[in-house]
């Protein structure tokens, strides 16, 4: 056995400063581990869909904690190429047909936004022979 002084006291390095460890992203994972693979079996089956339905809403904010700078930061560059401020601003210009004789543009310029978003929301949706 070993001594309290001979014991590897150092705490985990900080990844999410200012807060302490574990976090965010860690304790989403760890209810949605203990959902999914402890607590599932343990339920009547009555019960399971509430439980999976649990665990897919985990593995959603799990995505969005861990992508959400970079998603953030492509969804203001979308908005950017199109000199757009906010959602609201294209939602109204889109509207107000501003864009109406450049939708192909539009578009090519969404597709990257939509696939982060469905990426985000089960990344299932775009399993196919030429995504993921």
């Amino acid at each position: 056995m070993k001594m309290p002084e001979e014991l590897d006291l150092e705490l985990p390095p900080r990844t999410n400063a200012p807060y302490d460890a574990p976090s965010a992203q860690e304790l989403v994972e760890a209810v949605k581990f203990f959902i999914s693979e402890e607590l599932l079996d343990e339920v009547p089956s009555t019960q399971k869909w509430k439980l999976r339905i649990a665990s897919n809403v985990l593995a959603i904010a799990g995505r969005e904690i861990e992508n959400y700078e970079i998603d953030k930061q492509s969804f203001e560059n979308f908005l950017s190429s199109l000199n757009m401020g906010s959602e609201r601003e294209l939602s109204l210009a889109l509207r107000n047909g501003d864009f109406d004789n450049n939708l192909g543009t539009i578009l090519t310029k969404l597709m990257p936004i939509i696939e982060i978003k469905l990426l985000v929301a089960n990344p299932a949706y775009l399993v196919s022979e030429n995504k993921i």
